[in-house]
C-alpha cells in the first residue's frame, strides 16, 4: 500500500483530498501546525495525523512516504498583498525545504498546488504555456515555487506535477469566501457587504472558473497515481467554463453589497483543460450553479 504525505492537513482543501486518498485505498499522513478542523476531522485506520510545521519533517518521518502533495502555504491574495514579505520568505523557504527533503528520502512524486491567478492579464482561455503575469504577491509566490519544482525536477531527478487551481469551492470553505459570505447572508436574512479582505473575486461581473473541491480531488490522485505524470509537467484544473460572481449570489438568494473591481483582479478566470482532460483522463462532474443552489437550501434547515 503506497503512502501519501499531505501537508496543510487543516485547510479547506486538504480534507477532501485525503478521503479520495483513502477511497483509492492510499495510506495517508496529514501534518499541519493547526488542530484538525472539527467538521472536517478523518478518523480512519490509514489516516495519521501530526500537528508539526513542514520544516520539523525529516527522514525517520519521510522513510515510507511514496508522494507527497504540499498543499501548506499562507494563502489568499489580499493576505499576500498585506504581508508581502514574510508571506514570501516563508512560502517559498518551506517549499524548497520540502523539495529538497523529497529528494534525500527518494519520495516517487512531488504534488504542487499553484494557482490559476499567475496568468494575469493573459488572453482567455488560459493554457499552461502561455507566459505566467503575476500581478500581486501570491501569485509571485506560486510562481516561484512552480520554478522550484522544475528546478529540482531538472537538477535531481525528483518528479513533479505542477497543478493550477482554478476558484475552488465546496463544503467546508473558508468563512472569508465571498461564496460562504453569500450563504451567511440568506442563511441570517441580513445585508452582507464585502470588504477589501475578501476572498475569491467579489465584484458583480467578475467571470471566474470555479471548480468543486471533490471534483479537484480526484484530479490530484488520478495524478499522483498516474504514470503520466512526475515529468515537470504543469496542468490546469478548472472546468473550462466561466459563471460570473454575480450569478452566484442570485443563486443562492442573499442580499450583498458588492465592491468594486480591486486593483488585483482580471475581468475573467478561464482554464483551458485540454491538456489536463487528455493526460488523466479526467474530467469536471460538478456545476458551481447546481451545487450552491442545493447546499445554500440544506443550509437553511
Amino acid at each position: 500500500m503506497k503512502t501519501i504525505l499531505i501537508t496543510g492537513a487543516s485547510g479547506f482543501i486538504a480534507p477532501h483530498v485525503i478521503k479520495a486518498s483513502l477511497d483509492k485505498n492510499l495510506m495517508v499522513m496529514g501534518i499541519d501546525i493547526l488542530d484538525q478542523n472539527p467538521e472536517e476531522k478523518v478518523v480512519d485506520k490509514n489516516y495519521t495525523f501530526k500537528k508539526m510545521d513542514v520544516r520539523d519533517l525529516n527522514l525517520e518521518i519521510m522513510k515510507n512516504v511514496d508522494y507527497v502533495l504540499h498543499l501548506a502555504f499562507v494563502t489568499n491574495i489580499p493576505n499576500s498583498i498585506q504581508n508581502p514579505v514574510d508571506t514570501t520568505k516563508d512560502n517559498i523557504d518551506m517549499t524548497v525545504f520540502l523539495l529538497n527533503l523529497c529528494v534525500e528520502a527518494n519520495v516517487k512524486k512531488f504534488l504542487f498546488p499553484s494557482t490559476g491567478s499567475l496568468y494575469g492579464n493573459n488572453p482567455i482561455p488560459w493554457n499552461e504555456d502561455m507566459m505566467a503575469d503575476p500581478i500581486e504577491p501570491y501569485s509571485f509566490q506560486k510562481l516561484s515555487c512552480e520554478f522550484a519544482c522544475k528546478a529540482w525536477y531538472s537538477c535531481y531527478d525528483l518528479p513533479t506535477t505542477v497543478f493550477r487551481f482554478f476558484q475552488v469551492y465546496g463544503e467546508n470553505q473558508r468563512k472569508d469566501t465571498a461564496i460562504s459570505k453569500f450563504i451567511q447572508s440568506k442563511k441570517e436574512g441580513r445585508p452582507i457587504t464585502l470588504v477589501e479582505t475578501t476572498a475569491q473575486s467579489s465584484f458583480r461581473t467578475g467571470r471566474r472558473d470555479f471548480i468543486y473541491v471533490k471534483d479537484l480531488a480526484e484530479a490530484v490522485i488520478i495524478a499522483a497515481e498516474s504514470k503520466n505524470t512526475g515529468k515537470g509537467e504543469i496542468l490546469n484544473i478548472g472546468t473550462g467554463k466561466a459563471t460570473t460572481v454575480e450569478d452566484v449570489a442570485n443563486t443562492i438568494g442573499g442580499k450583498i453589497t458588492f465592491i468594486p473591481r480591486r486593483k488585483f483582479e482580471v475581468e475573467a478566470h478561464i482554464a483551458n483543460m485540454k491538456k489536463t482532460e487528455n493526460l488523466l483522463k479526467w474530467k469536471y462532474k460538478t456545476e458551481i450553479l447546481e451545487w450552491v443552489k442545493s447546499f445554500s437550501n440544506q443550509n437553511q434547515k
